[in-house]
């Protein structure tokens, strides 16, 4: 399992038992699993997004004396 996948997987997790308090991740059925599963990746990508948009904003928000420093 990579790095990806263990992310998933724990943010799946981490969204199950925010839904499900009194539920055992590793007891939850194979559907429910990939269910929490593509929620954490839709989590994922939007982070991802959101981190590009940032980005692709800094050097119009960054100062100039900032940039000529580097």
């Amino acid at each position: 399992m990579d790095q990806t996948d263990q992310e998933i997987e724990q943010i799946a997790r981490a969204f199950f038992i925010a839904r499900h308090e009194d539920g055992i991740w590793e007891t939850a059925s194979r559907l429910l699993k990939h269910e929490f599963r593509l929620y954490a990746r839709q989590a994922l990508s939007m982070l991802e997004k959101k981190q590009e948009q940032i980005w692709s904003e800094a050097p119009i928000l960054a100062p100039a004396g900032i940039l000529e420093a580097a």
